[in-house]
């Protein structure tokens, strides 16, 4: 049955409806000019007409802004919208305004209220508007401290907003159609316990959208091409089922802290994000998410609550399941789960293995969880890769996270944690810590083109260690941040980036070994440009610097150890300051003199004004050997040395 001779049949019935319950009523005749027994205005027919009375609306155009404040029974003889059409003549006014109960409204197409609205219920109840048309008006539908009343079979377009209740409970919104709205097709605002059933809304800024309306429901209704498809915010206990949320710029469906509810059976295909969930304890069943760039996500990170959720495996993310495990110990997940995506809260023991993950908010996300291993999964093209929030004694190796919109690897406020050979590039950055994250050792990651930054500490992420990392090819090899103090960073290998080491505002950390050329700056010790805190009381000694300039340094910091025997950087017997190379081959440990041999230039290296590198380091050239009796060449050049490094 086709959806025109479903609107007829619904529209006939309707009409036998208002009919029977007027068996004993009186009748008006409205019809345009008037006329013998007729009313020329809809205003004159309700003027003259009385509670229960019905009154039938001839075909043509109405020029009328109507009050309507009786029980009445209104509707246009022909049942065809498009034939009855009434204008406001008044746009600040609305076409219709009811402030009666049980008042039926039937078969019109109301317009042209563009600073109100088309019909507005204000204060009533048991009110039934069914099979309008409503266009250019500023909301088509007002419900205003309103309950108990139906909205059925209307279609709202070219507004501002579609059917809009304030403070209005315990309504039936069912089988609207919102199409080509400015802002809103459907909007609750402090209205509860309203049920919104087979509702369509496309081409608006927000399909559907619920603001501390608790208890509503949304069933069987579709979203298409709006902005947003169905968002929730402050609206716990509500149930949405059945719907399609499809092709929508932003959020398929978003919970925004509306706790407790439940969410069974729903499609979100082709948006950015498929279902988001911002809020605890819901119930998420037989859901499917698919071709979103994300298709699931739960919480930011920095995320301050629980996160006790109940998600099945049957709900999918392009077919494959989430595992969302709340409360699991001793739990392995490998490539014979087929999982989509991985939750892990308030968990212990848990392995993640060899996954192949894509294409939602986080690939894994681990919250309050600990003694965990994460090895050997690739995770591309998700908002953020691997995902940890107050986890401690946790293992990342060996993963594989390429091309993801943010981060590969997110720590927040972690504890004792392992990040070890892992693979990151083409992100925005490759790991972050963040909050207070302390007594971190990150280890031997290859971390490569990534706009951002490779490594970044940031707030108070303390008493970490990066160690051996390759880094090269971002903004910022490693980025300090915030109030970051006592970090070792040593023997990492940082190219290719605008700055190698940038610091801002940090003070007492450990910078050495480390190998860090072919950057525009290789170490910058800079403010924090929010509240001008210097990078003070920093040591930097015992690194190979060849940049296009090799230092900046705002604070009061110290650029070398004291003499110590042991081989540095340059192959030296001794630890001091740093080895100051320069692209051109001219740089200062280059060129200085060395008199007592010991592989320390016989004066300080001026870094800045104020700042010195008191040892700064050289290299001496080995002697050109003859051959050996074996006719071998001993000797080693400096180009060859040079090529060695």
């Amino acid at each position: 049955m086709d959806e025109k001779r479903i609107l007829i049949l619904t529209t006939v019935f309707t009409l036998l409806i208002f009919l029977s319950g007027s068996a004993s009523a009186a009748t008006f005749h409205v019809k345009v000019g008037g006329g013998t027994e007729s009313y020329g205005s809809l205003q004159e027919a309700v003027n003259a007409a009385s509670d229960g009375d019905l009154i039938l609306v001839g075909e043509g155009k109405y020029s009328e802004n109507v009050l309507v404040n009786k029980s009445l029974e209104i509707v246009s003889e022909s049942s065809n919208p498009k034939k009855t059409v009434i204008t406001a003549p008044d746009p600040e006014l609305p076409v219709l305004h009811v402030t009666s109960d049980s008042v039926n409204i039937g078969g019109f197409s109301l317009k042209g209220a563009n600073s109100s609205y088309g019909i507005y219920l204000e204060g009533v109840s048991g009110n039934n508007i069914c099979n309008n048309y409503f266009s250019g008006n500023w909301r088509s539908i007002m419900l205003r401290d309103s309950h108990t009343n139906s909205l059925e079979n209307n279609r709202l377009s070219d507004s501002d907003d579609g059917i809009w209740l304030e403070h209005s409970e315990r309504n039936l919104i069912k089988n609207n159609r919102a199409t080509c709205n400015r802002h809103y097709g459907f909007y609750l605002n402090a209205s509860e316990n309203n049920t919104l059933q087979k509702n369509r809304a496309s081409g608006g800024a927000v399909g559907i959208y619920m603001e501390n309306s608790s208890g509503c429901r949304v069933l069987s209704s579709k979203t298409s091409n709006n902005f947003y498809g169905i968002y929730l915010i402050g609206s716990g206990g509500s149930l949405l089922e059945k719907n399609t949320a499809n092709s929508n710029e932003m959020y398929g469906i978003y919970l925004g802290s509306s706790n407790g509810s439940t969410l069974k059976g729903n499609k979100a295909n082709s948006n950015q994000w498929g279902i988001y969930l911002d809020s605890n304890s819901n119930t998420l069943q037989k859901n499917k998410m698919s071709c979103n760039s994300r298709n699931f996500g739960a919480y930011t990170y920095h995320y301050p609550g629980e996160m006790n959720n109940t998600i099945d495996t049957s709900n999918t993310v392009d077919g494959k399941p989430i595992y969302y495990l709340v409360g699991v110990s001793d739990r392995t997940l490998d490539s014979d789960s087929d999982a989509g995506v991985v939750y892990c809260i308030n968990c212990e023991n848990i392995t993640l293995k060899d996954l192949a993950l894509e294409n939602s908010s986080f690939g894994i996300h681990l919250y309050n969880t600990q003694n965990s291993l994460i090895e050997g999964n690739r995770i591309s093209n998700c908002e953020h890769g691997i995902y940890l929030g107050n986890c401690a004694l946790t293992a990342l190796r060996g993963n594989a996270v390429n091309s993801n919109e943010g981060d590969a690897f997110i720590l927040s406020s972690c504890r004792n944690c392992l990040v070890e050979e892992n693979n990151a590039s083409d992100n925005m950055a490759g790991i972050w810590l963040c909050d207070t994250s302390t007594d971190n050792l990150l280890k031997e990651n290859i971390i490569t083109s990534n706009s951002w930054c490779c490594i970044d500490l940031g707030d108070t992420s303390c008493n970490n260690i990066l160690e051996g990392n390759i880094l090269s090819e971002a903004y910022e090899g490693i980025y300090l941040y915030g109030a970051c103090k006592e970090n070792i960073l040593n023997n990492n290998t940082i190219t290719a980036s605008s700055y190698g080491l940038y610091t801002e505002g940090c003070c007492n950390n450990t910078i050495s070994g480390n190998r860090i050329s072919g950057n525009d700056i290789g170490i910058s010790l800079n403010l924090n440009w929010t509240d001008g805190t210097v990078s003070d009381y920093n040591t930097i000694y015992n690194n190979y610097l060849n940049n296009t300039q090799n230092a900046e340094d705002y604070g009061t910091n110290t650029w070398n150890t004291s003499k110590t025997p042991a081989v540095n950087i340059a192959g030296g017997p001794y630890l001091g300051g740093n080895f100051w190379a320069s692209p051109e081959g001219n740089g200062f440990s280059e060129t200085a003199s060395d008199e007592d041999g010991d592989l320390i230039a016989d004066l300080p290296y001026n870094i800045t004004e104020t700042a010195y590198d008191y040892l700064p380091l050289i290299f001496k050239e080995p002697e050109e050997k003859t051959e050996t009796e074996d006719g071998k060449n001993c000797g080693k050049s400096k180009s060859a040395w040079r090529k060695s490094e």
